[in-house]
């Protein structure tokens, strides 16, 4: 990672937002940033949100959409942040940033979400252990997923996820994720349609665990119309809730190794 203390003595550290509704966005705008400054920034500012302001997310947190020049700079696929709804959940963690990078990374979600996850297969040309290691900064993979939601309903789709190391000014590691869905998800009913996903995770860490904060974004359907934002608000949330929880329990019982 970039010595925080060398951007220092070079230029004045960049600035960032101060509220989470933004922050979330910063983000997921910045996570393949090549001036790790940028990332140490918003990650000081969501450290000092969320030592006050954490408790106001854990049943759910409305957040502004993601700016069309985010979306735009993704990839040659039309993705239009009109309609998108966005939605944070926190989440405290007794495990760290590497413990829970490892929890994700190195362990089969058939075996640790059976209920929710029907199919899933993995490609990278990264390293998982050299980054779980802290030897590489980054980790890009994509998935392809079949899932199963509430109403009977099962979603396919592929995303594209980007895992990096930073450092907040304190030096220590944390982490920040984020991932979108590479085409309109494919289900089995007839009545819903899922257009656009996005979605970041940032891992801070504090005493022995973490502080976290879990933020996704989505554009919906209902047969042709697009679904009520508080309908769609109430979804996201419910897709959030819970998986701090369940990785939680998982590394309880078994400890990442790589």
């Amino acid at each position: 990672m970039l010595a925080f203390v060398l951007l220092l003595a070079c230029s004045a550290p960049p600035e960032a937002p101060r509220e989470l509704d933004e922050l979330v966005g910063y983000f997921f705008s910045n996570v393949p940033v090549e001036d790790e400054a940028v990332l140490t920034a918003g990650g000081d500012n969501l450290d000092r949100w969320m030592e006050t302001r954490l408790a106001e997310t854990l049943d759910g947190y409305s957040v502004k959409v993601l700016s069309q020049e985010t979306l735009d700079a993704l990839d040659d696929r039309a993705r239009p942040a009109a309609g998108l709804v966005g939605a944070a959940v926190g989440y405290e963690s007794a495990f760290t940033p590497p413990m829970l990078a490892a929890g994700v990374l190195t362990t089969d979600p058939l075996e640790r979400d059976p209920d929710v996850t029907l199919a899933y297969t993995r490609e990278s040309e990264d390293d998982v252990a050299c980054f779980l290691d802290q030897r590489c900064d980054t980790y890009t993979y994509v998935y392809d997923a079949t899932d199963a939601l509430p109403l009977g309903i099962e979603v396919s789709y592929q995303n594209v996820v980007q895992y990096r190391w930073f450092a907040l000014s304190s030096g220590e590691t944390a982490l920040v994720t984020r991932q979108w869905m590479v085409e309109p998800a494919e289900l089995n009913v007839s009545w819903l349609e899922v257009d656009a996903q996005y979605y970041t995770w940032v891992s801070l860490p504090h005493g022995e665990g973490t502080r976290n904060m879990y933020a996704l974004w989505a554009q919906t359907r209902l047969t042709g119309n697009d679904v009520p934002e508080e309908f769609a608000l109430n979804l996201a949330i419910d897709s959030l809730r819970g998986g701090g929880e369940k990785m939680d329990a998982w590394l309880e019982d078994h400890p990442p190794r790589w």
